[in-house]
């Protein structure tokens, strides 16, 4: 595997000692047994990665270097004021473009690593993790402004990069905190492949944002591992514009009664960009609640996956938990593919799935061409209002002018002129 080929100089230019030496090598291990998924995997039916495999991607930190001036300028103009940001520059935290951390937060690198891995991507991040972090909120606290992970990748005209950034966080019991975790980069050949573990205490409250708004050439594989303990609630949103190809893998798992989550996802695609979102909602336990709802608008020849699968195991009664995907192409060469799907191993449940692929409404296109509003203004309101209801259902205000402020940018690349 091409991917792997840079390990040794990798690990000669970043070496490791103890507990993250050995889950280098079992990262190593299991990605060389296991190799790139192919479509003839059932969670890669409708997505291919061989651009991975024909692509050679060099690992960021065996060339360090620092952003230029051009690219910090271009940086600062995705940190928003309204929000404690974290930048990291090639997967290295950058402490001149960061802010300080809140009181009740700290931040360390991360010294106890998972035992296994979720498939070949999460392994990869383990065989070229660098400096893993952990942050960590303090119970019963509350942190007003969002805090914003902003991921920038680079290559400076040089050699296609792959960048793995891991990061755990974990939430006290009955605290209150929004976290964004944002992707951009330039418009260069480059790989990113993250990992995010949150971990939500008792009674806490936490809004989860994934912006994806890599350049066009990147390939952006994430993985999110959501655990939500008793009476905790979530509202968790995917946002993706950007990329040639990319996949969000979200896992949820529901330990606690009376737990809540709201999962949310924004997609908007144009000429042959690929999206996947790809779901997994584990209710390990009775009366709690899940609701799913994603929505995408595809333009010219893209394409959107969206897989989602909901568990609920045996002896989880009164769970509750219902899953839409909602799809508008905007051209007849566009493709949507969506397969949601129960597993209920209860009897006293309530779950529901569902999901839709379609052009606009006919009849709400006329009805505000009769009230003098013209076609080409026409369509791209009810595209707007399509996916805009997703993202006002997040309920910070500032974090709904910022990903308001993504889709405009978006839809400046769709045809929504008629």
């Amino acid at each position: 595997m091409n991917l792997l080929s840079t390990y040794e100089k990798f690990s000669q230019t970043q070496p490791a000692e103890g507990a993250l030496a050995s889950f280098r090598q079992a990262g190593f291990d299991y990605a060389s047994r296991k190799g790139l998924p192919t479509r003839k995997d059932e969670e890669w039916h409708y997505t291919s990665v061989k651009v991975l495999g024909e692509t050679e991607y060099t690992p960021s930190a065996v060339n360090p270097f620092e952003p230029s001036h051009d690219t910090v300028v271009t940086i600062k103009k995705y940190l928003n004021p309204e929000f404690i940001n974290i930048v990291f520059f090639n997967g290295v935290l950058n402490k001149t473009l960061s802010e300080e951390l809140p009181m009740g937060f700290s931040l360390r690198e991360l010294s106890e690593y998972p035992t296994q891995f979720d498939d070949t991507f999460d392994a990869l991040n383990g065989a070229y993790l660098s400096k893993p972090f952990v942050l960590s909120l303090a119970k019963e606290t509350s942190v007003e402004k969002p805090v914003n992970f902003v991921f920038f990748t680079s290559t400076e005209g040089g050699k296609a990069l792959m960048v793995n950034p891991r990061i755990s966080v974990n939430i006290g019991a009955r605290s209150s905190v929004k976290i964004l975790e944002s992707y951009y980069g330039q418009a260069t050949s480059y790989f990113v492949n993250s990992v995010m573990d949150l971990h939500v205490g008792e009674s806490a409250k936490v809004v989860y944002v994934r912006v994806q708004g890599e350049g066009e050439a990147a390939v952006n594989i994430g993985r999110t591992r959501l655990t939500v303990e008793k009476n905790a609630n979530v509202e968790s949103l995917a946002f993706a514009t950007g990329a040639m190809l990319s996949r969000h893998s979200l896992d949820v798992t529901l330990t606690g009664q009376g737990s809540s989550t709201e999962i949310l996802g924004v997609y908007a695609v144009s000429g042959k960009q690929h999206v996947d979102n790809t779901s997994l909602i584990n209710h390990q336990v009775g009366e709690c609640h899940t609701n799913q709802l994603y929505k995408g608008i595809l333009d010219g020849e893209s394409r959107s996956v969206f897989s989602g699968k909901v568990l609920i195991q045996k002896g989880a009664q009164k769970a509750d938990s219902a899953q839409l995907n909602n799809n508008l192409l905007l051209s007849s060469k566009a493709e949507a593919d969506s397969k949601p799907g129960l597993e209920v191993y209860a009897d006293d449940v309530k779950a529901a799935h569902g999901s839709t692929v379609g052009q606009l409404n006919r009849e709400e296109l006329f009805y505000l061409q009769s009230r003098a509003i013209p076609k080409s203004k026409a369509i791209p309101m009810l595209s707007y209002g399509f996916l805009s209801e997703v993202i006002y259902k997040i309920s910070d205000d500032s974090i709904q002018k910022w990903l308001t402020r993504h889709l405009d940018e978006a839809f400046t690349r769709l045809h929504v002129i008629g």
